[in-house]
């Protein structure tokens, strides 16, 4: 991949690299909010079985 980022232009290097930044956020943001609904509806059963 680095090797790869060698061949292109400096600004496209900055691209690529705000572009993996930006999707690793939105990727573990996107992982949070599922995982807290999944624990949501969780709590939700156990209060109604109570």
């Amino acid at each position: 991949m680095i090797m790869f980022l060698n061949y292109l232009p400096s600004e496209m290097v900055e691209v690529v690299g705000l572009t993996m930044i930006f999707s690793f956020l939105v990727g573990t943001i996107l992982i949070l909010l599922f995982t807290s609904d999944q624990a949501n509806t969780k709590n939700l059963y156990l209060k109604k079985a109570k």
